[in-house]
């Protein structure tokens, strides 16, 4: 389903300096060897629906399957009991991770705030599906880098899979839903292209 666009980003300039590091998330070549760059992702200050804080240390050392949605999306709320099946299923070989994608919003005074009524729609929703793996907010950093065009990872449909590596690159976007055996496949042939590179480094 498709975004509506939002007019608030030149009221968050300033957040934008927080960034800097975003454009290396981008599957490009780094100009120094990845285990010498900090990851991105862990080092985010996210919190889990109900406010608690998220160990992003998560995000280290595994693959993650972050899905971002919302309660609004008649195919998010599809696939969220399959994206619950699945993160057991994969648990020991890929982090399946849900991401509210209106947790936040920009008030009449032009801040970036916590959007209550929102998170209490999906903090209800995930418990009435009965909904166990992680669902979570993103902090104001990630927040603009899903809806800035400049850095490459606007979310302009829900829902949006970003497929991120171990560290911390987002390999690939998938801006579609699936059925079960869909999920399946993606992220089989995601961690079989994980683990060929992975060899490759090994042999050379």
């Amino acid at each position: 389903m498709e975004l509506n666009n939002k007019k608030w980003l030149p009221l968050l300039l300033a957040l934008l300096l927080a960034l800097a590091m975003i454009p290396a998330l981008a599957e490009t070549e780094a100009e120094e060897p990845a285990a010498e760059q900090e990851h991105f992702f862990a080092q985010l200050e996210l919190t889990y629906l109900d406010g608690t804080p998220f160990d992003t240390s998560i995000f280290r050392g595994k693959p993650v399957f972050l899905n971002i949605w919302a309660t609004w999306c008649p195919p998010c709320v599809t696939e969220m009991p399959i994206l619950d099946e699945l993160a057991k299923e994969y648990e020991d070989k890929i982090s399946i991770i849900g991401l509210h994608a209106e947790s936040l919003t920009v008030s009449k005074e032009g801040e970036l705030v916590d959007d209550e009524e929102k998170i209490g729609l999906a903090k209800e929703m995930k418990e009435n599906m009965s909904l166990s793996y992680a669902l979570i907010n993103p902090d104001r950093t990630l927040f603009i880098l899903m809806n800035d065009p400049q850095y490459g990872l606007q979310v302009t449909a829900l829902p949006t899979t970003w497929m991120i590596d171990a560290e911390g690159y987002v390999r690939e976007v998938i801006p579609a839903a699936r059925d079960k055996k869909g999920w399946a496949e993606a992220i089989d042939s995601f961690l079989e292209k994980m683990q060929a590179e992975e060899d490759s480094k090994t042999e050379g």
